[in-house]
């Protein structure tokens, strides 16, 4: 009986849950996830410019193709050894990814934190619906922690505000 009670449960919470759940990103943690990756990235504070207008507009109903790249270009610095330090100038595309019909976006021309798949340039930087690759506005609690982060350092994720 109590089997019964449990699928029947789950067929309802299943059949009503209809939004997109997330959890909360944070860089450290995303950095401490893509340490352990097989792929190498960059990590890249700077400001994105692109054509705003380009962006899906909020929910998309075409759930069968990913949005068009955008074109970009990107000013900052990545992060070495020294911290963000070395100047990063270059094109780069802007994916915006989706989940059925929930799509991640991104701004033009806000400081931001950019976790990036190293390749040969452009690089393209996703924007997913949950977040986790782009941080805008990064304190500078959290600039000096991927920094520590990045030298083997004390590397723990900020508490929720």
């Amino acid at each position: 009986m109590k089997q019964l009670f449990l699928a029947a449960s789950l067929a309802l919470i299943a059949g009503q849950s209809h939004a997109l759940s997330c959890m909360r990103p944070d860089p450290i943690e995303t950095f401490q996830r893509l340490s352990e990756a097989p792929e190498s990235y960059f990590v890249l504070y700077g400001q994105l410019r692109f054509d705003e207008a380009a962006l899906p507009e909020g929910v998309s109903t075409d759930q069968t193709r990913e949005p068009a790249p955008i074109a970009a270009q990107f000013r900052g610095k990545s992060l070495g050894q020294s911290g963000f330090t070395n100047d990063y100038f270059s094109d780069v595309i802007l994916q915006i990814d989706c989940a059925g019909p929930w799509c991640g976006s991104a701004r033009s021309g806000v400081d931001a934190v950019y976790f990036v798949a190293a390749s040969a340039p452009p690089v393209t930087m996703r924007a997913g619906p949950c977040g986790g690759r782009i941080f805008e506005e990064p304190t500078e609690a959290a600039l000096d922690m991927l920094t520590s982060c990045m030298q083997g350092g004390t590397c723990r994720p900020e508490p929720f505000e």
